[in-house]
């Protein structure tokens, strides 16, 4: 159900990511992210494609370091590679999801013009940064990094 009541009619639409990230769907994000049923499809590929490309951007290295440890592909690892293999691809899955939703959140005012609109608007800065937090806490979490970091200068 959308923010204005109207159901959401789920859009089965595979995104093909690079091989060695899991792919992704429009669908799946509908569903585990509930957005609004005035998204247009294309507005849906887009937030989740740019987040998919900034987090692979963002995981390079370890992308590199597990491929050279013999490890193509993070959901169909050998288990003796990559034991937490299904958990790496959910959190990889997250981080995009949740960088997407934040992208959206910012357009959804955009979208509706009626006055429920504004006073989402008015909390959208607060979502949006809670859901890119949730997006860097995954990415971090696959890095093999600490939510926070502290270095001495």
């Amino acid at each position: 159900m959308s923010f204005s009541g109207r159901p959401t009619t789920l859009i089965p639409h595979p995104i093909a990511n690079d091989g060695f990230w899991p792919d992704l769907d429009v669908a799946e994000f509908q569903k585990g992210y509930r957005l609004p049923a005035e998204y247009l499809m294309e507005l849906l590929v887009d937030g989740i494609s740019l987040a998919m490309g900034e987090v692979n951007r963002d995981l390079a290295e370890r992308k590199a370091a597990w491929q050279a440890y013999g490890i193509h592909n993070v959901a169909t690892a050998d288990p003796l590679l990559l034991p937490e293999r299904s958990f790496m691809a959910a959190s990889y899955k997250r981080a995009v999801y949740c960088r997407a939703k934040a992208y959206l959140l910012s357009q959804f005012m955009t979208i509706v013009r009626r006055d429920a609109a504004e006073n989402l608007a008015k909390e959208a800065p607060q979502k949006h940064e809670q859901f890119l937090s949730f997006s860097q806490q995954c990415v971090r979490l696959i890095q093999g990094r600490s939510r926070i970091t502290a270095e001495l200068i």
